[in-house]
């Protein structure tokens, strides 16, 4: 299974399209300043000053040579700011993925194999947490849970929080096929332990579909930050993010539009990068399930 579905990714355009998207960005991520060095702004990526040396100004600068992405109203060059920003953007897209991954899957799996009153709780807790619109959940836990200052792991807790039902309905219906197998009745008959079987059979089985839409729902929370940011309850300043600029840049985009057009390409990017990585790891493993349904 592990190399037909790989063989599958690396003949898929989206797939290698999607890497690259996501190996630059997270070089952006992982060294900022070893990227921000490359441009010919001259200084720390994080110090601003409106006036110059020379007594210029520096603020609301167009793009040029000295400035590729020009600057903001505290003279900040955009350039680094973008760069710097990708770390707590991305970090929220990562790390919520991860957890909606972890929580939904436990859960799923929980459900699945004990039954009855367990299965119908996780399921009903799951039908009214997805009945909550994701960003106006996260603006009700984040005005009532965080306080002013409101971190990206807060917001990615957050964010997980409301996401983890979807996960939990793959995993649990990838669990209950798995365990209606005739192998899974043989090894019960064996005498095997329920977690024996979770993790030889059940576990593998669910975690691919899992894989790929926590790869969606990462691009998803990535989206979601900067709109609660836009909305002044994400991330607030002085941490640089996409959304945090895409606010700043909305108020002057007739005079500057610059602001807002570099965070938002980036942002857009970002997104893109992890739709394509799902929608690839969706097509391969259903082309996968489709085949081997038919070789039986």
């Amino acid at each position: 299974m592990t190399r037909l579905v790989l063989g599958r990714l690396v003949r898929s355009i989206r797939f290698r399209l999607g890497a690259v998207l996501l190996v630059l960005l997270a070089v952006l991520m992982i060294v900022p300043g070893a990227v921000v060095a490359l441009s010919p702004y001259e200084g720390p990526a994080s110090r601003c000053s409106v006036r110059a040396d020379d007594g210029s100004y520096q603020d609301l600068l167009s793009p040029s040579s000295d400035h590729w992405f020009g600057t903001d109203a505290q003279g900040c060059d955009v350039f680094a700011q973008v760069v710097l920003g990708a770390r707590p953007s991305m970090s929220i897209g990562l790390v919520g993925g991860l957890l909606i991954a972890v929580v939904g899957t436990a859960l799923g799996l929980l459900a699945a194999t004990r039954g009855g009153w367990v299965d119908a709780f996780v399921r009903r807790v799951g039908d009214v947490t997805l009945g909550i619109p994701l960003v106006v959940g996260a603006i009700l836990l984040l005005s009532v849970l965080a306080g002013d200052q409101r971190s990206w792991w807060e917001i990615a807790a957050v964010l997980a929080v409301l996401g983890w039902p979807a996960t939990a309905r793959i995993a649990r219906t990838s669990a209950r096929a798995v365990l209606t197998k005739e192998y899974v009745e043989a090894g019960r008959a064996a005498g095997a332990t329920t977690s024996h079987l979770v993790r030889r059979h059940v576990l593998p089985n669910a975690l691919p579909p899992v894989l790929a839409f926590s790869t969606l729902a990462a691009g998803v929370l990535i989206g979601a930050e900067a709109t609660l940011t836009y909305l002044g309850i994400g991330l607030q300043i002085p941490t640089v993010s996409w959304g945090l600029m895409i606010e700043e840049g909305q108020r002057s985009y007739g005079r500057t539009p610059h602001l807002l057009i570099f965070p938002t390409v980036f942002l857009t990017l970002a997104v893109a990068a992890f739709v394509l990585l799902g929608d690839a790891l969706r097509d391969a493993l259903d082309a996968h399930v489709d085949m081997s349904s038919r070789t039986r």
